[in-house]
């Protein structure tokens, strides 16, 4: 955190420095229109109005890669001053980010790292977060019993990443075993899919959802046959559903990341990118360049003030 106060310190410097410059414009690209892309976009807005700059937020109603691509290709012919991106594709998004990085444009990847096509990741460390998923289980069965893992994608390195990081830290408890592992390759998971798993399963104790889709799937297939509290469910996700599912005790852990600190430093870092140039604003950044915004454990006994957080950053909820 001590660098990111760096970075703000510079940036109030070259602030005051700057009167007279053309007003910079930031294009900031969501993955897709839902409630994570908002806050993500009060965020950059936010940070543009502080620091007086444009911004454009732009996001197709679903994943739209070939979408993506139209639009950066448009922010590169308007001589944009910097790009921040959710990729929807990381191999097919990178050539137009590097033709963007070649012309001079600043390029940060957010919430979805593609490596060597930026110039800086900003978001949630997958495998931390699956870490502290792994840590909130081992407390809540207190280090003893069996939990099943639920994801959505193997084709998705992010939610990868957290199953590792999961399997991880059970693997440092004895009496705690991953005993199934049920992950879709190209569709969410049912909640059908998880009555049939606790069915053929009836001894499991808890459940590992890697994200908001897969921890409502499992959310609903608990109340329908009536384990909620007998089995405890650790999901990561910060949706309305889930945190209204929390508020409910139906999970007991939800790892909720910080979209608009993502949206909020995005947009900070390349301001600075674009007043003082990539190397010199890297020079303050970690060396990884990777600043990893962190996550809030929620839980049904903090969920309050977690909602009074989030309506002093502007954030509305309706849970």
């Amino acid at each position: 955190m001590r660098k990111i106060f760096i970075l703000f310190f510079v940036i109030l410097v070259l602030s005051s420095c700057g009167k007279g410059q053309k007003k910079l414009n930031i294009a900031v690209i969501g993955r897709m229109d839902n409630s994570y892309w908002n806050t993500v976009k009060i965020g950059a807005e936010r940070a543009g109005k502080t620091l007086d700059v444009s911004v454009s937020c732009v996001a197709p109603s679903k994943d739209d890669p070939a979408w993506q691509i139209k639009k950066i290709e448009e922010f590169i012919a308007n001589k944009v001053s910097g790009i921040a991106f959710a990729a929807s594709d990381p191999k097919s998004i990178a050539p137009i980010i590097t033709k963007a990085m070649n012309v001079g444009i600043p390029c940060i990847a957010l919430d979805t790292n593609v490596a060597k096509s930026r110039h800086l990741y900003i978001g949630t460390g997958n495998y931390y977060v699956g870490q502290e998923a792994g840590q909130q289980m081992a407390s809540i069965l207190d280090n003893n019993g069996k939990v099943a893992i639920i994801g959505d994608s193997t084709e998705n390195s992010d939610l990868l990443q957290r199953v590792i990081g999961f399997r991880d830290v059970l693997s440092e408890y004895i009496s705690l075993e991953t005993i199934a592992t049920i992950i879709e390759k190209d569709a969410p998971i049912q909640a059908s899919e998880v009555e049939m798993l606790l069915d053929s399963i009836p001894d499991i104790d808890g459940l590992f959802c890697v994200s908001d889709l897969s921890g409502i799937s499992a959310a609903e297939a608990l109340k329908k046959i009536n384990k909620v509290g007998h089995v405890k469910l650790v999901c990561i996700g910060e949706s309305e559903r889930v945190m209204s599912m929390v508020k409910d005790g139906i999970i007991q852990v939800a790892i909720a990341r910080k979209p608009y600190r993502i949206g909020y430093l995005g947009v900070l870092a390349l301001y600075n990118m674009a007043k003082v140039g990539v190397n010199y604003a890297l020079m303050i950044m970690p060396e990884t360049e990777i600043v990893d915004t962190g996550v809030i454990v929620v839980t049904p006994q903090n969920i309050a003030q977690y909602v009074e957080e989030l309506k002093e950053l502007g954030i509305k909820t309706s849970f």
